[in-house]
C-alpha cells in the first residue's frame, strides 16, 4: 500500500476511536453537550493539523492563532489572543508584533513538548513591564542561542528549544478581535520548502494525533467527578505547582459549576484589592467557552459593573436575569469557572458562591 494512503488510513482511525473520549466517566448525559463534545474535538484535530503539519517547520516558522473565536484550546480567555511557533534552538529567529490597545504581554521560550511525553519546561521569558515597546505599540524580539547581556527584547534558546509563545491581554473584544497576527522569520532563512515527503506526513499526521487526543483527552479527565474536598459550584484559589506554565504573577480561582435549568448560581467577590488584570471565564465541559461573539462568557474589571460597595456580584444563568454580569450558559448543564488575577501583590479574592432558584433571583441579597 502507499506509504500517504496508510498513513491517512491511520489517522481517520485514530479520530472515529478519539470520539468515545465524549463518553467518558463524568461526561454530561445530555445530547446537546455530547454533540458540542465532538466539535469541540474535531476542533483540537483541526489545530492539531495546522500546527504539525501545516506550520511544523521550524526552518521557515509561522505562528499559529492557537484560540479563536471557534478554535477554543485547553480552556481559552477571550480577552487574551496566544500566538505560537515552533522554533530550534541551534539557530535564531526575529519577532515583529504589536501590543497596541492591550493591557500587557508575555513572550515565553519552551522545551520539550506535551506530545514527546516529557512535558514542557519555561526556558527564558519576558513581560510588557521590561520589554522596550515603541510608542505605536510595536516591537522586535530576538531568540537567540547567546543573547546580549541585559537586553530585554532578546530570549534565549536552549538546544532542545521547541516553541515560542506570546500571550497578549486585552479588555476590549472588539481591539482583541482586531490584534494582527505577528511575524517570525529565521535567522538565516532556509528559503522556500521542499516538497512534502510520505514520512513528513506520516510524522505530522501521528504528532498531530497526539495533540489532539492528549490535549483534549487530558481536560476531559479533569473534568472527571471523583471524590474531592472541593463541592461543585465553589471557588477556592487553585494550585499551581509548576505544570500550569503560566507567568508568576497569575493566580487563579477556579472550580467546576453545575445548574439544572431552573437554578442559577450568584457568585460575590471584591475585587478592590487590585490587579493590573482579572477576569472571570466560564467554561463548559470542554473546555470551551461559549461563542463569545453574540453571549458573555467572560467579564473583567473593565467591563464589569460594580456595586455602590466596589464589590461585583457575577450571575451564572441558562438565561438572561434581568441583572449585570450575566455570565451565559448557552444551555451547557456544567462546566468550570475561573477567576484570573494577574499582577497583584493583593491576596486573591473570596468568591462566595451559592446556587439559588432562579425565579428568586431578583429577591436575592
Amino acid at each position: 500500500m502507499d506509504p500517504s494512503i496508510e498513513a491517512w488510513r491511520a489517522y481517520c482511525q485514530a479520530m472515529a476511536d478519539a470520539g468515545e473520549l465524549v463518553l467518558a466517566e463524568g461526561a454530561p448525559d445530555h445530547a446537546n453537550a455530547r454533540a458540542e463534545g465532538i466539535r469541540a474535538l474535531s476542533r483540537f484535530f483541526v489545530f492539531g493539523l495546522e500546527n504539525c503539519l501545516e506550520r511544523a517547520d521550524p526552518q521557515r516558522p509561522e505562528f499559529v492563532d492557537v484560540q479563536t473565536t471557534i478554535r477554543k484550546y485547553m480552556g481559552d480567555n477571550p480577552d487574551q489572543t496566544y500566538f505560537s511557533s515552533v522554533i530550534s534552538g541551534d539557530r535564531s529567529y526575529r519577532i515583529n508584533a504589536t501590543m497596541a490597545g492591550a493591557v500587557a504581554v508575555e513572550i515565553g521560550v519552551y522545551a520539550g513538548s506535551f506530545a514527546s511525553g516529557g512535558g514542557r519546561r519555561l526556558v527564558d521569558a519576558v513581560e510588557d513591564t521590561t520589554l522596550l515597546v515603541d510608542p505605536d505599540g510595536s516591537y522586535e524580539l530576538l531568540l537567540t542561542p547567546d543573547p546580549e547581556p541585559d537586553n530585554p527584547n532578546q530570549l534565549r534558546l536552549e538546544a532542545d528549544a521547541s516553541s515560542v509563545l506570546i500571550r497578549t491581554y486585552f479588555t476590549d473584544l472588539a481591539v482583541r478581535l482586531a490584534h494582527p497576527r505577528p511575524t517570525i522569520e529565521a535567522i538565516p532563512s532556509a528559503g522556500p520548502a521542499p516538497m512534502l515527503t510520505p514520512d513528513q506526513l506520516r510524522q505530522g499526521l501521528e504528532i498531530s494525533v497526539l495533540i489532539a487526543t492528549g490535549s483534549f483527552g487530558w481536560w476531559v479527565q479533569q473534568r472527571k467527578k471523583v471524590p474531592s474536598d472541593v463541592p461543585v459550584n465553589t471557588f477556592p484559589p487553585l494550585p499551581d505547582e509548576g505544570d500550569l506554565l503560566t507567568p508568576e504573577n497569575v493566580r487563579y480561582l477556579s472550580g467546576d459549576w453545575e445548574l439544572a435549568p431552573h437554578e442559577a448560581l450568584v457568585l460575590d467577590f471584591d475585587p478592590s484589592g487590585g490587579a493590573d488584570y482579572w477576569a472571570w471565564v466560564l467554561l463548559s465541559h470542554w473546555g470551551e467557552t461559549v461563542d463569545w461573539r453574540n453571549r458573555t462568557a467572560v467579564i473583567n474589571g473593565d467591563t464589569a459593573v460594580r456595586r455602590d460597595d466596589g464589590t461585583v456580584r457575577l450571575v451564572v444563568a441558562h438565561q438572561d436575569p434581568g441583572m449585570p454580569n450575566w455570565l451565559d450558559t448557552a444551555g451547557h448543564p456544567q462546566g468550570s469557572l475561573s477567576l484570573r488575577w494577574f499582577r497583584s501583590d493583593a491576596p486573591l479574592p473570596v468568591a462566595d458562591a451559592r446556587v439559588i432558584p432562579f425565579d428568586q433571583l431578583p429577591t436575592v441579597d
